[in-house]
């Protein structure tokens, strides 16, 4: 496989390209905005439906980020989260999440009806599988735990895969979309009336107080509000870099012929790698989209070999021979499984954050903007408990964050004494030893997953400066 390949995904690549201009003044609203993803993009549109003036800032290109390279799904249903979380956050804790989750679906179809947007929105089930009988219990433990809590769960071994599975989770009346198309509407939506959306304006600190001044290399934006939407939050007052922690994962995508292609949305659990399974609407025709080979990031250099395990599964269970689609994704996993949404500190009462969607960011990215709109607005919010951003929870969280804390104990120590590692640039972050990842020509950070581009611009944060020369 030439390493000269596109791997932009296929949302960015068939959506328009809208142009906003970067902020090079000062300005003042009630809300700023930092980043221009799925959580920026909703936070900043039901605020300005509230009555308030907002202003976005997104580094590059709105909806280009993590949201411009995720599979897409909107379902409550993420693997087999509702076991987990009836023994970390009990009962209550899990039907919370799922009662968030399942309104951040019918909000996105809300959305999509009210606007009139085209996006490719659809219902669909989806599926939680197992083709290892070892995992067939976990399976309906899950149906159980997910139909205790009230969601729409029913055990299955009726599917539309090409290959016999022990079982699955099935969960109806979810739904797929084209999220770069969703986004583009409601920025457009956003615009205009005193709001405002910025693109090239990458935001430099922020000053906080009764007024907040977001600052960027080329203006100002003052606002009595402002909200941290960077995936991984670019501010380190809140420690959540201790917290979160960064997942490389992968897609392909392209037509197949005299198979049948599927409906629903599948993921796989147990052993081996996971396979994430939908259809794109392409016109009148559909492409088939697999993902998976989740990694560490900063962890593998020859992030090539992912899209040929991808493309060797496909080829085998579908014949998609040499698709036109490929690309990649990082997603920030909590140490507990639930994100964090809310303030960024304890004695930060005008900067909010949310953060640790765990690969679910479409459900979970809207339920954030919808806690975010109602703190800010003084409103209360069902789910702002569970979610919340400064929340302890030993018993929840304290194996996997002494776990994932070592690691970067490990890397930030052990890559300074490494020979092979000896030379690279350090992360402008906390000076971690940057990896180079040659599939993309990119330096990862494998503490708290900065990315920096060829030239050292930074493509993900928390690091906000460039690479030094």
């Amino acid at each position: 496989m030439p390493t000269d390949l596109d791997l932009t995904s296929y949302w960015v690549r068939t959506a328009p390209t809208p142009g906003y201009a970067p902020l090079e003044d000062d300005r003042s609203v009630d809300v700023a905005v930092i980043g221009g993803g799925i959580v920026g993009i909703t936070t900043a549109y039901l605020l300005k439906r509230e009555g308030l003036r907002v202003a976005v800032l997104e580094r590059r290109e709105v909806s280009r980020g993590v949201t411009g390279y995720t599979t897409a799904k909107i379902t409550s249903s993420h693997s087999l989260i509702y076991t987990t979380l009836l023994k970390k956050f009990g009962e209550e804790g899990a039907r919370t999440y799922g009662r968030a989750n399942q309104a951040g679906i019918e909000k996105i179809a809300s959305l999509v009806e009210e606007l009139s947007i085209s996006c490719d929105f659809e219902r669909a089930e989806n599926f939680i599988y197992t083709e290892d009988p070892r995992y067939l219990q976990d399976v309906r433990d899950e149906v159980e735990a997910a139909k205790k809590v009230g969601l729409p769960a029913d055990f299955t071994t009726d599917t539309e895969l090409p290959f016999p599975i022990q079982g699955a989770v099935r969960f109806a009346n979810q739904a797929q979309f084209h999220p770069r198309d969703y986004l583009l509407a409601l920025a457009a939506s956003i615009d205009g009336g005193g709001s405002h959306v910025f693109e090239g304006s990458a935001v430099t600190g922020v000053d906080q107080g009764d007024l907040c001044k977001v600052r960027t290399e080329r203006g100002s934006v003052t606002a009595t509000d402002v909200v941290v939407a960077t995936h991984m939050p670019i501010l380190d007052r809140g420690m959540f870099f201790t917290k979160v922690h960064p997942y490389r994962s992968y897609a392909i995508a392209g037509r197949i012929e005299g198979r049948a292609m599927p409906r629903g949305m599948y993921l796989s659990t147990g052993a081996g790698s996971t396979r994430s399974i939908r259809s794109i609407r392409d016109g009148d025709e559909r492409l088939l989209l697999v993902g998976g080979e989740g990694h560490k990031t900063g962890t593998e250099p020859d992030t090539m070999k992912f899209y040929r395990r991808l493309e060797r599964w496909a080829s085998h269970h579908y014949g998609l021979d040499d698709p036109p689609y490929r690309w990649a994704t990082q997603d920030n996993v909590s140490v507990d499984n639930v994100p964090y949404v809310g303030r960024l500190t304890r004695g930060s009462d005008h900067v909010y954050t949310a953060t640790g969607f765990g690969k679910w960011g479409m459900t979970n990215g809207t339920v954030s903007a919808l806690i975010l709109t109602d703190l800010i607005v003084g409103r209360s919010n069902d789910w702002a408990s569970l979610y919340d951003s400064k929340r302890i929870k030993p018993l929840a969280s304290g194996q996997k964050f002494v776990q994932e804390n070592t690691e970067v104990a490990t890397h930030f120590v052990g890559d300074r004494l490494s020979a092979e590692h000896r030379g690279n640039p350090r992360c402008t972050h906390m000076g971690c030893v940057l990896r180079k990842n040659t599939g993309e020509g990119t330096w990862d950070c494998p503490c708290h997953g900065s990315r920096f581009d060829a030239d050292g611009n930074v493509i993900q944060g928390p690091a906000i400066a460039p690479l030094s020369q």
